[in-house]
């Protein structure tokens, strides 16, 4: 239709002038109507040709969507991705993460929302989002696989200018006595903090009990009292009034990665997931390092 002949087809479509005819041939057989009639040696479009031309325009519009869309998939241009993380993480790592990797990928619409350790496992089923960051496994599941991808440690949190704020390190001893700022044991940081809080005496229990590390900071900052943290819940800057001290014994904890075992990973989230790892490990080695390059 758009060149009036096989050999200028065949050429326009970088093939033969035999495959075309054979092409056209089939079609006509299949439609049961010539598509075309031979006039003077030139091919004239039938008037059945001639209305189908007219939907073409449309299907092969779609095509070049279809294409244009694959490409910045391919590319990892432009989407949609859906995060969900413990709510621990809300305050630091993901922000950190998410910056970085919408540096990349401005054109990437990115959904986040921090939930509590039990309304993310329901979520993550329900498929409601491509990749959950958590801080604490899930039980085996033949919906969901995780991993841990990098750990950390939990740390013991202070009022600037607290009394405790001088020692090298704290231990659980050091924290009888003082406001104790605790998790609900029913919370992963509950569960890995009451460990620490045994003493010979008896355990350690919280005089204020919130869920999860933004909230225990925001008692902390407030002078209310003294909490355990994790060192990716949150990273302090020098005009802060919270000071962070190691605890000993050191305690570490570990942090998940869980998705659908039903669904692959898409590439957009491969390309968060390395954008995460790569600064998990930076901070393990204790510095920034430049970005990891782009998936292919």
């Amino acid at each position: 239709m758009v060149t009036g002949s096989l050999s200028e087809a065949g050429r326009m479509l970088c093939v033969s002038q035999p495959a075309i005819s054979r092409v056209l041939a089939t079609a006509e057989s299949r439609l049961r109507f010539l598509l075309f009639e031979r006039v003077k040696g030139r091919l004239q479009p039938t008037p059945e040709a001639r209305r189908l031309f007219q939907e073409v325009g449309v299907i092969l519009r779609g095509v070049n969507q279809f294409n244009a869309v694959a490409s910045s998939l391919g590319q990892q241009s432009e989407g949609k991705l859906s995060i969900v993380s413990s709510p621990s993480y809300s305050e630091w790592l993901m922000p950190r993460a998410i910056q970085r990797f919408r540096l990349r990928h401005p054109d990437v619409r990115l959904h986040y929302r921090p939930m509590p350790f039990d309304a993310l496992l329901p979520f993550m089923v329900q498929g409601h989002a491509d990749l959950c960051i958590a801080s604490m496994a899930p039980p085996d599941s033949a919906n969901l696989r995780f991993r841990e991808i990098g750990e950390g440690q939990i740390l013991c949190a202070l009022p600037k200018g607290h009394a405790l704020a001088e020692r090298e390190i704290v231990t659980a001893s050091d924290l009888r006595g003082q406001t104790l700022i605790g998790y609900g044991i029913d919370t992963p940081f509950g569960q890995l903090s009451s460990h620490f809080l045994s003493l010979e005496q008896g355990v350690l229990t919280p005089d204020i009990e919130i869920r999860s590390t933004p909230e225990a900071m925001a008692l902390v900052r407030q002078g209310v009292g003294v909490a355990l943290v994790e060192s990716f819940g949150y990273t302090p800057s020098g005009s802060d009034d919270v000071v962070l001290k190691p605890i000993s014994p050191a305690l570490g904890h570990k942090i998940y990665l869980i998705h659908s075992r039903q669904i692959p990973m898409s590439t957009l989230a491969k390309g968060f997931l390395a954008t995460l790892a790569h600064l998990l490990d930076a901070e393990a080695r204790g510095g920034d390092v430049q970005p990891p390059p782009l998936l292919a």
